[in-house]
């Protein structure tokens, strides 16, 4: 497979144990605490709810951001109806 990517089998094997970057680990922290969010809502809380939600836990995030990590993990809002 390294003759087809034109990499050296070193440099595959030291990227495949290379530790996962800080932006990586943040993206996985904001997954957990999004899912949080819309769970504790009953999966009614869209993007900006959720984004506001996570203002009031100091979570620093983005709209856009918070709304491509919902598209990521499939969370779509329910609204009830009245």
């Amino acid at each position: 497979m390294c003759g087809h990517l034109d990499v050296s089998k070193s440099g595959s094997y030291e990227w495949r144990s290379r530790p996962e970057s800080a932006t990586a680990e943040r993206c996985e922290q904001l997954k957990v605490l999004v899912r949080k969010a819309f769970d504790d809502s009953d999966e009614a809380y869209g993007y900006r709810r959720v984004h506001a939600q996570l203002g009031r836990w100091d979570v620093r995030a983005g709209p856009e951001l918070v709304r491509s990590v919902m598209r990521e993990l499939n969370l779509v809002a329910c609204q009830p109806k009245p």
